[in-house]
Formats: structure tokens, sequence, C-alpha cells
């Protein structure tokens, strides 16, 4: 069931409000302030936000702007007085899909919010993101404010595997002049050597052997809106150059084709490897390199936004009741202190995983100390990181070794994706 946050700051009508909407068979909370609104939706799932257009320490357009710079889609229904009314207009105008008139406790009020709940049910979660609060994340949130409007420069976003470099991609996406055109993500590492440019920019029939019919690439798929190229830096150095002179000349051929074709798309790209050394060993472009570091981002590690670890764990969970069927409303004190105390090696994906299968494990209303199951951590030494001391094929083959050929294991220990190891070993013919 959607949740619906009442703001106001009247606590007797904020709390005669939410009790007539649990009365008609719905889920209401209520906080009295928009700063607590703010730390509301960063912490839960919320279906629909009624506010009131005066609150204390700001007024209902202004929480309504901050929500939609920092992501939030929701419905927003603005309540007003009769002298509010001119002001509840103008929310509607910057955005709120209605205003209601006090006292709004009545039938045809809880038609406007019976249908806009059913309208919401349709708009994905990942449109809805997460506020950071520990300092490395507030300063990314910033930057991506900042070169989200900046539309025609290229993003390089960097971090290690797991730490959500796809969804910062999407906030700038979100939160750009391109937000109601087409995101399209790919991950490079995952594309095979001979079908990478096939992939990027199409191809004509007869191409080449199973090319039975034209078939657009990814570029075409986002035109007008954002291409993310996830693990860039398995791109073959062949395809490199054809995706260099694309964002050169924004216009590309399809393979086999005989014309050009015109594209209007913003690039972002990400990569957990280090691409300066890529370079200096020749499998990364350096031209290529340039053009698409404009802006760079580093996406930090998790157990470095350590503010960020509960309220994260809570905003995974109203996403993991809604796909489970479940009804878990929080956590047990021991279960959010050992995950405080863990060091969470795969970052945020990890995080997630661990609330999701939680959360298919938890028998009662509550996420316990049983349920979560954290791995025990053994941390990465410096005796498997690729560096300029070791060869990659000898890092690679001391990494299985010790692992027992676990794959899985040696990509961690090598400070690598698994899709980058997988590429390597066929490279260096392990496999």
């Amino acid at each position: 069931m959607e949740t619906i946050l009442i703001v106001e700051d009247d606590r007797t009508y904020a709390r005669t409000t939410a009790n007539w909407l649990v009365r008609n068979g719905m889920d209401a909370r209520y906080v009295l302030s928009a700063d607590a609104a703010k730390e509301f939706l960063g912490n839960n799932g919320v279906g629909l936000v009624l506010s009131d257009f005066r609150l204390g320490d700001c007024n209902g357009v202004e929480l309504l702007e901050w929500m939609r710079a920092h992501g939030y889609r929701m419905p927003f229904l603005v309540m007003t007085g009769y002298g509010d009314i001119p002001g509840a207009v103008e929310a509607v105008k910057k955005g709120a899909d209605n205003y209601l008139p006090k006292p709004v406790q009545t039938e045809e009020v809880l038609g406007v919010i019976c249908g806009l709940l059913g309208d919401g049910m349709k708009r994905t979660a990942e449109e809805n993101f997460y506020v950071c609060k520990s300092p490395p994340a507030v300063r990314l949130q910033e930057m991506v404010r900042l070169v989200a409007p900046a539309d025609s420069l290229s993003v390089l976003i960097r971090g290690a595997s797991g730490t959500g470099k796809e969804w910062v991609a999407r906030q700038i996406h979100a939160f750009s002049k391109r937000s109601s055109a087409p995101f399209v993500a790919v991950d490079c590492g995952a594309l095979p050597r001979e079908l990478a440019a096939s992939e990027l920019f199409g191809h004509k029939k007869g191409t080449f052997t199973g090319a039975v019919e034209d078939r657009n690439g990814v570029f075409a798929a986002a035109n007008h809106g954002t291409l993310f190229l996830d693990e860039i830096g398995n791109l073959n150095l062949e395809t490199q150059v054809l995706l260099l002179r694309a964002l050169q000349e924004k216009r590309y051929r399809p393979l086999g084709g005989a014309e050009e074709v015109r594209t209007d798309i913003r690039l972002l790209a990400a990569t957990n490897e280090d691409l300066e050394l890529a370079i200096s060993g020749g499998r990364f472009r350096e031209d290529l390199f340039h053009r698409l570091n404009e802006f760079p981002l580093h996406v930090p590690l998790l157990k470095d936004c350590r503010e960020d670890i509960i309220p994260l764990a809570g905003f995974f969970l109203p996403h993991a009741n809604k796909e489970l069927g479940k009804g878990i409303k929080g956590f047990d004190r021991d279960v959010r202190e050992a995950f405080m105390s863990y060091p969470w090696p795969g970052n945020i994906r990890e995080l997630k995983n661990v609330v999701n299968r939680a959360c298919v494990l938890a028998q009662g209303d509550r996420i316990v100390l049983k349920d979560i199951s954290l791995p025990v951590y053994v941390p990465p030494s410096d005796d498997y990181r690729l560096d300029m001391e070791r060869t990659e094929l000898e890092a690679i083959v001391k990494a299985l070794e010790t692992t027992g050929n676990d794959r899985k294991a040696a990509a961690r220990l090598l400070g690598i994706s698994r899709s980058t190891l997988y590429l390597k070993l066929k490279r260096y013919g392990l496999i």
C-alpha cells in the first residue's frame, strides 16, 4: 500500500487528517515541517505528498521545488485556506497536481487522492532518489545537480564496483533537460568484441553472418536522450575510434550502411578501472579519454559514507516489500549495529541485496540478526591489486590460485568486476 505523507505544521489538523485517511483504508503518516518531510522522503517509500501551503519553515511551493530538484516525482497536493488560494494556484503552475481547500476531509478529495495514487503506481521507483547525508555523498550530489543542466558536457563517472555509478547517471538524466527523453544504459563489459560496434551504431542486413535484417543500435534508441556506457574501458580499440568520431561529429554510420545518421545524445560513461593505466598500456585511446572526461565525478565507497548506511537500508526496504509482497517495518537494533560495523566490500549493491534477501527470510514484521547473514569479510591485500609492480597475468593467476579458481572471489581480490575479469581471462587465453 502506498504511503501518503501529510506535511502540516498544525499537529492537531495533521493527526486528524491522517486518521481520516486511515479510516478510509489508506496508509497515512504526518510530519510537522518541511525539513522533517525531506528526512522522511529520504528514508521511506512515499506514494503521494499532501502538504499545507503555509508551513512554519517554508511554504509548500518551496518543498515541491526541493522535491523535484532531488528527483522525487510522486503526486503532490497542496492544502490551502481560502486566503492562500492564489499561492496554491501558483503551486499548480509549478508542478503540483492539484490544490485542496480546507477542510480536506471530503468524498471528493478521497476520489482525487485515489486517482493520483493509481497514476503514481505507474511511475517507477527509480524516479525517486535517495537523499544523501554523509559529506562525500552530499558533495557528489551537489556536483550532479551542477552538471545535469550542462547538456554539452560529457561526464565520466568513476568508482568501485557496486557504488552506484548507474544510479548517479540516472540522476544526471532525471535532473537534465532531457529527462522526458530515453535513458539507455549499456554494459560494455557484456558486449562481445565482434558485435560491440553493431550494438552501438546498428547494422544493415547482410553486413555479417547473422545480420538477417536491418537493426538500430543504442545510439538510435537514445536519440534526444541520454546514453550511459558502463565499464567503458572494456570497449575494443576499433570501437573506441568509431565512438570518438560519433561524439565529435554528432553523426555515425551503421555497419554496412552508405549514409551517415545524425545523432543528438548526451553521453555519460563509467568505469571502475584505471583508464590512465589502460592508456599507458595501449588499451584505451587518450583522445577518447579526454573527450569523455570533460566533467569527472568520483563515487565514494559505502564504507566512507557511514551516515548513509542505515538510511539507505531503509530506502531499499519499501521497494523490497513491494516486490516481495511483504510488510516489513524496519530493522532491529542489533541489525543496525551489524550494518554499521560491516565494511560493505560490495558497496551499495551488496547492501541492497542483503536487504532483499532479509525480506525473503524475515518471519515477523521486523528484520532480525539471523535474517541478514552477512559474510565473513577478508579484506583485499595489496599483493593482489593490479599495479605497475605486477603484470596483470601474474596477478590474475595468483588470485585464481588463492581462491581455488573462484572467479567471483578472485575479482574481489583484484578489485575489478566479474565482467572485467572474464574479459581479461579471455585476453590471456585462460578460458
